[in-house]
C-alpha cells in the first residue's frame, strides 16, 4: 500500500498533523492547568489576609472556643474555602468542614505548614483523605497561628475537559482538511509518474507504438522525453535484432555446447536443444524469464549477479542427475551498458567421474598398501636381527610371502577394477554360466577345505545357461561372489548356488551361513575398500574390491545385483537377462 508516492505523501503529512496536534493538545492542557493554579493561589492568598483581619477582631480568650468554630465556618460559606486553624505545634484548633477537630491528625508535617512555618507561606497539591478530592492548599503564618485555606481542583479540571474538547474538535477538523489538501496536492505531483510507468508497462508488454504526449518541462517532463526518444531507438533496432536472432537460432541448434542467452530484462531470449537437455528442461523458454524454467539456484544466482556486476564468471555447475557442466556466464555489453548475459554449458560428466575414480583409487591403494609393507618390514627387520634363528626366520619370512601376496591379490583387483571402468566395450561371446561357476567352485576348493565348508550346487539341470557376455567378466563376478561368501561363512558352514527363470530371466542365487550383513551397510558393500567389519575382513584376507568388481562388471553387462540378508547369512541374487532366448 504505500509502495506508491501518493499514499507515502498523504500517510507522511497525516502523521505530522497528528503529531503536531497531540503536541498542542498535551502542551495547551498542562499550561491552562497552570494558569488556573496560578489565579486559585492568588486569589486564596488575598482571602487568607482578609481571614487573619477578621480573627483580630475576635477576643483573646476565644482560641478555641465555640465562637472561633462559628467564625470559621461563616467566613468559609462568605468566600466557598475550607479554612484551618493550626497551633505552630501542629494541633488543629478549627477546621470549616470538621466540628469536632480533635478527631483531625497532627497537621505540623503537612508540606504547606512546615513552608509556612519557615518563610510565612506555603503551598501544596495533594489529594485530602478527609474530603476524597484533590486540594490546592494555602498557608500563612502570622500572630502564632497558621491560617491555612483549602479549594478543590475540581473547577480546573472542569476547565480542562472543556479545552480539551475544544482542541479534539479544532484538531480533527485541521486533519480532515489536511487528508483533503494532501490527496489533491499527491495526485497532481503523482500523475506524470503513473503515466510515465503506464507507457514502460505497455512498452515492455509489446505497445512499440505508445508515447508519452503533453510532457511537461520540468524534470518528470525531461524523463519522460528521453523516454519517447528511447523508445524510438529501441524499435528501430529490434528488426534489425530479429534477423540476427535467426541467424543466431541455426547456429547455435548445431552446436552440442548447452547455450542461452538472456537479456536485460531477464527474459531467456535465444537457447539450443543442448541447453534443454542439460537442464531437464521440457517447455518452451523464449519470452520467459529464466528464474522461472531453470530450476538450479547456482546458475539463477550467477546469472543474476552478472547481470548486476557485468563482470565474466565461471564455475562447475553440480546437477542432482550426477552430471557436472564446465559454465561460463558472459555478460554482453554495448557501450558499457549490459544488453544481456550468454551462458554456455560445456559437459564434463565423463571427465569428473574418471578424475574421481583416479583420486579415490590412489587415496585407497595408499592406504590399503600401508599395512602389508609395513608389516613385511617389521617381519624382514626381525629375521635381520635374529637371522641365526632359522626356524623363527622361515616363519616370519612366510608371513611376510602371505602378506605380499596379499599386496599382490590387491594390485592384481585394482587393475581389474581400473580396466572395467576405463574399457568402454568388451569383446561379447557365447559363454556357459554353469561351467564358469564350476570353474570357480574348483579354484577355490582349497579355501572351501581349509574352512571346512560345504558347498551345494542344485542348479536347475534343465536350464539354459549359455548367454552372450564376456568371459572375463561373468568370472569376476561369480568368482568374487563365491570368494566372499567363502570369506564371510561360519566355519563347517553351507554355501549353496541354485538357479531359476523368472520373466524371461536367469536368476542366480548363492547363499551363505554367515553372520549376515546390517541393514546400514547393505547400501555401501559394492564401494571400493568398504568393509562391514574391517578387522574380521583383514583376517579373511580380502582386498575389499571384490564386490566393487562385482558391480561394475555387472553394469558393463547390464545384469542386475540384489543382496538379502538376515542373522543366518546372506544371498547374492545376480539376474541374466536373456532377451528373445527361451529359457526351460
Amino acid at each position: 500500500m504505500l509502495k506508491k508516492i501518493s499514499n507515502k505523501l498523504i500517510f507522511s503529512y497525516l502523521a505530522l498533523t497528528v503529531i503536531l496536534m497531540v503536541i498542542i493538545f498535551i502542551f495547551l492542557g498542562s499550561f491552562i492547568r497552570q494558569i488556573h493554579i496560578d489565579l486559585n493561589k492568588t486569589e486564596i492568598s488575598r482571602f487568607n489576609t482578609l481571614i487573619g483581619y477578621e480573627l483580630k477582631k475576635l477576643p483573646r480568650g476565644t482560641l478555641p472556643s465555640k465562637q472561633l468554630a462559628e467564625t470559621v465556618a461563616d467566613l468559609s460559606r462568605l468566600i466557598s474555602l475550607r479554612i484551618t486553624l493550626i497551633r505552630p505545634d501542629g494541633r488543629v484548633i478549627a477546621d470549616s468542614e470538621i466540628n469536632d477537630v480533635s478527631t483531625l491528625e497532627n497537621h505540623q508535617y503537612r508540606k504547606e505548614i512546615m513552608e509556612a512555618m519557615g518563610s510565612g507561606e506555603g503551598f501544596s497539591l495533594r489529594y485530602s483523605s478527609t474530603l476524597k478530592t484533590d486540594m490546592l492548599y494555602f498557608a500563612t503564618y502570622s500572630n502564632g497561628l497558621v491560617i491555612r485555606l483549602a479549594r478543590p481542583l475540581q473547577e480546573v479540571e472542569h476547565s480542562l475537559d472543556a479545552m480539551k474538547s475544544l482542541v479534539f474538535n479544532a484538531a480533527l477538523f485541521a486533519i480532515i482538511f489536511s487528508i483533503i489538501m494532501i490527496v489533491l496536492i499527491s495526485f497532481k505531483i503523482t500523475k506524470p509518474f503513473n503515466e510515465t510507468l503506464s507507457f514502460a508497462s505497455d512498452f515492455a508488454a509489446g505497445n512499440y507504438g505508445r508515447r508519452i504526449l503533453n510532457y511537461s518541462s520540468d524534470e518528470i517532463g525531461r524523463l519522460q522525453k528521453a523516454l519517447n526518444t528511447m523508445a524510438d531507438t529501441i524499435v528501430n533496432t529490434i528488426e534489425d535484432h530479429i534477423l540476427e536472432q535467426r541467424k543466431l537460432e541455426t547456429t547455435l541448434d548445431s552446436i552440442g555446447d548447452g547455450i542461452a542467452m538472456v537479456d536485460s530484462s531477464k527474459n531467456i531470449i535465444i537457447y539450443n536443444n543442448s541447453f534443454l537437455t542439460m537442464l531437464g528442461i521440457s517447455t518452451e523458454l523464449e519470452g520467459k524469464q529464466f528464474f522461472e524454467v531453470i530450476r538450479n539456484s547456482i546458475l539463477n544466482s550467477r546469472i543474476t549477479r552478472c547481470l548486476k556486476s557485468g563482470e565474466k564468471d565461471s564455475f562447475i555447475l553440480e546437477m542432482a542427475n550426477d552430471r557436472f557442466y564446465e559454465s561460463v556466464v558472459t555478460p554482453i555489453k554495448a557501450e558499457k551498458i549490459i544488453q544481456g548475459i550468454l551462458v554456455v554449458l560445456h559437459d564434463i560428466s565423463e571427465k569428473r567421474r574418471i578424475e574421481k575414480i583416479k583420486t579415490d583409487l590412489v587415496s585407497n591403494v595408499s592406504h590399503e598398501l600401508k599395512t602389508p609393507i609395513a608389516i613385511i618390514r617389521g617381519y624382514l627387520e626381525t629375521v635381520k636381527e635374529n637371522y641365526s634363528n632359522r626356524e623363527m626366520a622361515i616363519k616370519y619370512i612366510d608371513r611376510a610371502i602371505e602378506n605380499a601376496d596379499r599386496q599382490d591379490a590387491l594390485i592384481q583387483d585394482i587393475i581389474k577394477l581400473s580396466m572395467i571402468e576405463s574399457v568402454r566395450e568388451f569383446e561379447k561371446e557365447k559363454i556357459d554360466i554353469r561351467s564358469i561357476i564350476e570353474r570357480c567352485l574348483d579354484l577355490l576348493a582349497p579355501k572351501i577345505a581349509r574352512r571346512e565348508i560345504k558347498p551345494v550346487n542344485i542348479m536347475e539341470a534343465d536350464i539354459d545357461y549359455t548367454v552372450t557376455a564376456n568371459h572375463f567378466l561373468v568370472e569376476e563376478i561369480f568368482f568374487n561372489i563365491i570368494d566372499n561368501g567363502i570369506n564371510y561363512n561360519t566355519d563347517r558352514g553351507t554355501l549353496t548356488i541354485s538357479s531359476a527363470v523368472s520373466n524371461g530371466c536367469l536368476n542366480i542365487m548363492i547363499s551363505d551361513t554367515g553372520a549376515g550383513i546390517p541393514e546400514e551397510a547393505r547400501d555401501r558393500i559394492f564401494e571400493r575398500f568398504y568393509r562391514v567389519d574391517r578387522s574380521r575382513s583383514r583376517a579373511t584376507g580380502g582386498t575389499g574390491l571384490g564386490l566393487s568388481i562385482v558391480r561394475h562388471a555387472a553394469l558393463v553387462l547390464g545384469w542386475d545385483i540384489m543382496v538379502d540378508s538376515h542373522d543366518s547369512g546372506s544371498t547374492f541374487t545376480i539376474t541374466v537377462k536373456k532377451t528373445g532366448q527361451h529359457l526351460s
